[in-house]
């Protein structure tokens, strides 16, 4: 078997592992945020953690978390809010999924109409 073969087999593994952890964390995150235990809203971190891991390894669900701060104004504030108290990974996160692409696309679709 030749380097390159290895090489795109441990890639392949390695997006794999990061993307069902980030997924896991997502599930985790997502459950925690309704349970009624004494730490209020414990379920953040994970919940954006995961979305950091996910964001980096995988462009369809960077687009679509940068859609979902496009759509939803109170979740893109929401986040740039947190940005300054969270650790480096949900940081550049928050930095990579902003919607300004999503404002500067439609007003070029908006231009090209007239």
């Amino acid at each position: 078997m030749s380097a390159a073969v290895v090489g795109a087999r441990k890639s392949v593994v390695h997006r794999v592992f990061w993307l069902t952890l980030g997924w896991g964390l997502v599930a985790v995150g997502a459950l925690l945020l309704f349970v009624p235990i004494p730490v209020p809203l414990i379920g953040i971190m994970p919940l954006l953690i995961g979305l950091a891991l996910l964001t980096t390894h995988s462009k369809p669900v960077r687009r679509r978390l940068q859609f979902a701060r496009h759509r939803f104004d109170w979740l893109s504030h929401a986040f740039d809010r947190f940005a300054h108290r969270a650790p480096q990974m949900v940081k550049h996160m928050i930095r990579r999924t902003n919607p300004i692409a999503h404002v500067r696309l439609a007003r070029m679709r908006a231009h090209r109409k007239d």
